[in-house]
């Protein structure tokens, strides 16, 4: 859950990043392999209700061939905005679609290969967590994901959701009103199931978790998040292997980390990486090759990018253009990007000023 989101879209040779700017409308900022940045205010194409919060979700989804962003519009209701290569942005009320009760934040949206489905979390005004899930060429529909499982209740709306290919699975993981780590997975043919994280791992307090995704190269699932001694931690699952944790700030001896994070694989690199804002004012980032140890690296300095304010951080890798990047926003609202095509060094960009977009909103 975050004010941008920044992702792939394969089917479309683009990566793209949105954000809810300044009039209450999605923006996204859009470019191909080679090309320039574009901008497209989605709310005016798709005729589209405007948003109540700032926080929203974007990715692509594989078996559809779109891409989509959702967020909470009026009256507690789900919002998607969806395209397909070549198409036109359409909308849908996807809480009129499956009578799913009114939320109160959005907080995770991801696609599931082996369910051949895209999905959707939101904390609901019963404080449970629900999932809207639609697979392809079937209709969408609503679980109550917390009644299911009967998992404690999250105390915050920072959570992650992702599918780890390697276990055929789709997990969320959060933190708890008993301030643990907790995981609900499904695996494709089975039922919803529940694990304390926290408890298997012996793991620190978590503020959030924000950060959660799989690893191929390492066959491998990870989350990652801030402790209170402002160490970056990591519980990572490797197949056939329980839940491991490592503090990853004393591996690296790296900066002390603010709470703003964003993590990430990169299969063009064969590597999976952490970038977080230190206290120091800096983007830094943690990486590890399959096999290797882990690496600190100063973004700011490489990139010789101006030190600002920065408010929060959406990494990814894009497969068109063999890079990854970490694009972030400060609290002036200008959205700004830093990018590395493989076997060169980190460059820095300015989204905002470039396509004269309005500012994020906050």
């Amino acid at each position: 859950m975050k004010p941008l989101v920044g992702f792939d879209w394969p089917e479309g040779h683009s990566k793209q990043v949105a954000y809810i700017s300044q009039d209450r409308h999605i923006h996204e900022f859009h470019v191909g392999n080679g090309g320039t940045w574009q901008h497209t205010d989605l709310t005016t194409l798709a005729g589209a209700p405007l948003a109540t919060s700032r926080f929203l979700v974007g990715y692509a989804f594989p078996a559809g061939g779109t891409k989509q962003v959702a967020y909470l519009g009026p009256d507690g209701h789900i919002h998607e905005l969806w395209v397909a290569p070549g198409g036109v942005w359409q909308h849908s009320d996807l809480s009129a679609i499956t009578g799913a009760p009114p939320a109160i934040q959005i907080t995770a949206g991801y696609s599931w290969t082996a369910g051949r489905s895209k999905q959707i979390v939101f904390v609901g005004d019963d404080a449970h967590l629900h999932e809207l899930s639609a697979e392809e060429g079937r209709p969408w529909r609503h679980i109550d994901l917390s009644a299911i499982t009967n998992a404690p209740l999250p105390s915050s709306y920072s959570m992650v959701g992702y599918e780890w290919t390697e276990r055929c699975s789709k997990q969320l993981v959060y933190v708890g009103r008993d301030g643990h780590l907790h995981e609900l997975f499904l695996t494709s043919g089975g039922a919803w199931e529940h694990q304390d994280l926290s408890a298997v791992t012996n793991a620190p307090r978590a503020f959030d978790v924000m950060v959660g995704y799989e690893w191929r190269d390492g066959r491998s699932q990870q989350i990652a998040f801030v402790s209170e001694d402002s160490h970056i931690h990591e519980l990572c699952m490797p197949a056939g292997q329980p839940w491991q944790h490592a503090d990853l700030t004393v591996i690296t001896n790296a900066p002390a980390a603010a709470n703003v994070l964003t993590g990430y694989a990169w299969n063009a690199g064969h590597s999976k990486q952490v970038a977080y804002l230190g206290q120091d004012g800096h983007i830094h980032e943690l990486s590890v090759e399959a096999g290797r140890p882990w690496q600190h690296t100063d973004l700011t300095s490489q990139a010789n990018a101006p030190v600002t304010p920065v408010s929060s951080l959406s990494g990814y890798a894009w497969s068109d253009g063999n890079s990854k990047q970490v694009t972030y926003v400060g609290n002036d609202g200008y959205i700004r990007e830093l990018w590395k095509p493989r076997n060169e060094n980190w460059v820095s960009a300015e989204l905002s000023k470039n396509v004269l977009a309005l500012p994020v909103r906050f």
